[in-house]
């Protein structure tokens, strides 16, 4: 979808929703140009399409107000796409939030009958006797609970990150949100850049819908910024996939210096920056050195590698325009998140509980950290590479092929995650991605003496 495309659907979704009213007025050309972070012509193209179906009117010397609400109207054919697009979107929408006295319409059983299921007594209470405001037995808010939104952006504004909940979309998890981030702006044929190695689910989805990647080698060092640029004035990416911090497999962190020069690379070449961090929660710096409302950043986390992996509940963080755009993708797709998930959530925020647990992981992770550091040490030729101690990953090579070692631990009854799988193209060398919360004697041993032969 363009951006004149987004800016439309702003609009008329205010004067459907009843934020806006027939003859109120709406932001100048140059202050939409600016709100927005697009050009003039971006707006003018906007206001033009909503002129001529009759949405706005123009008062000379005066402004852009509100003309009609043309909901139940039969549109001309100006924006065939967009039109029947947002009017499939539409009724799903007026089911997901708005309340009516009476509701012919809606698809889902009443109210009191699900009232009597008490779900709320599973879902716990924050104050004893208190029932909580935040429980929801529809389907809820359609970009994610918005307590639920507001407590996250607390979480990011304690992480340098200040966004509003209206630049927070919830999902179910990562790999949801990067599903949603493909379907929206890939299509067969395109050019992304993915780091080698790297997050291999990913590359099963760019895979899967067909997209082109280009590998950027990631090392103990980072990413090199001149085979960045090199490989976007040839191939002309979309998007560059990253996990800056706690890589997945490496376990590295990329300095802030190298992100600034990836970042001045991107926005002078409009490319896509999708920034993934799972380790969020109990990481001590900031959320993210990339991501502002004006620059084109996506920013990823979830509660799966910090609170459950079962808990399936991440977030999007992007400009206003594109949460909306994403979360009209998100009801097509699977409707909404789960309000029972997001709930428990909320609980475990506004109760304390989750603030406790995560402390209590902090020190465990540097714990184990600080073991399994110590335990492979010990080993002759071992070479590990630089540890997020928030994160699970220990990355190394090894002088044989991790495929066969793989399959030689499973006889021995140790699972183990060869390197291999974590390239988007051929392999460069061995290794292997090590958890380091499962690192036992037997683990050592084996890698001892049967991948580095040194006893």
């Amino acid at each position: 979808m363009k951006k004149f495309e987004e800016i439309c659907l702003i609009i008329i979704d205010d004067i459907k929703s009843g934020r806006k009213k027939i003859g109120d007025k709406i932001p100048s050309i140059r202050a939409m140009s600016k709100q927005y972070n697009v050009s003039k012509n971006t707006i003018v193209n906007a206001y033009s399409i909503l002129l001529e179906q009759r949405w706005i009117k123009a008062l000379p010397k005066s402004g852009f107000y509100i003309s009609e609400d043309l909901s139940s109207k039969e549109m001309p054919n100006t924006m065939l796409d967009l039109t029947n697009f947002y009017n499939g979107v539409d009724l799903l929408e007026q089911q997901l939030v708005n309340e009516y006295s009476h509701k012919p319409g809606e698809g889902r059983y009443p109210r009191e009958y699900m009232d009597k299921l008490k779900l709320d007594s599973y879902l716990g209470y924050p104050n004893c006797g208190d029932k909580p405001s935040y429980l929801d037995y529809g389907y809820g808010d359609p970009a994610g609970n918005s307590m639920l939104r507001g407590l996250i952006t607390d979480i990011l504004k304690n992480h340098s990150l200040n966004v509003d909940p209206q630049n927070v979309l919830m999902t179910y998890g990562t790999n949801h949100s990067v599903d949603l981030i493909i379907r929206h702006f890939l299509s067969e044929g395109d050019n992304v850049i993915v780091e080698s190695p790297g997050y291999y689910p990913l590359f099963s989805k760019l895979k899967l819908n067909k997209v082109n990647m280009i590998a950027l080698k990631r090392t103990k060092f980072g990413l090199d910024v001149n085979n960045l640029e090199v490989i976007i004035q040839k191939k002309h990416p979309k998007m560059l996939f990253l996990q800056p911090f706690a890589h997945n497999p490496t376990g590295t962190d990329l300095t802030v210096e190298n992100l600034e020069a990836i970042k001045s690379v991107c926005v002078e070449n409009n490319v896509i920056i999708v920034e993934d961090d799972p380790f969020l929660l109990i990481r001590e710096k900031a959320a993210s050195y990339l991501f502002s409302e004006d620059e084109p950043v996506i920013y990823l986390s979830s509660f799966s590698k910090t609170v459950s992996a079962s808990l399936r509940c991440g977030f999007i963080v992007a400009s206003k325009p594109l949460i909306k755009s994403l979360t009209r993708l998100k009801m097509i797709t699977v409707i909404n998140t789960s309000s029972i998930t997001e709930n428990i959530l909320n609980h475990m925020i506004s109760s304390g509980t989750l603030d406790n647990h995560l402390q209590a992981l902090k020190n465990l992770s540097h714990e184990k950290s600080a073991e399994s550091i110590t335990a492979l040490s010990t080993i002759e030729g071992i070479k590990l590479y630089p540890h997020n101690p928030s994160g699970h990953f220990l990355w190394f090579r090894i002088p044989m092929d991790d495929k066969k070692v793989v399959n030689y631990a499973r006889k021995n009854n140790i699972f183990m995650a060869p390197g291999n799988l974590f390239f988007p193209c051929e392999n460069t060398y061995f290794a292997l991605r090590i958890n380091k919360f499962y690192i036992d004697q037997t683990t050592v041993t084996f890698i001892e003496e049967e991948i580095f032969n040194t006893r």
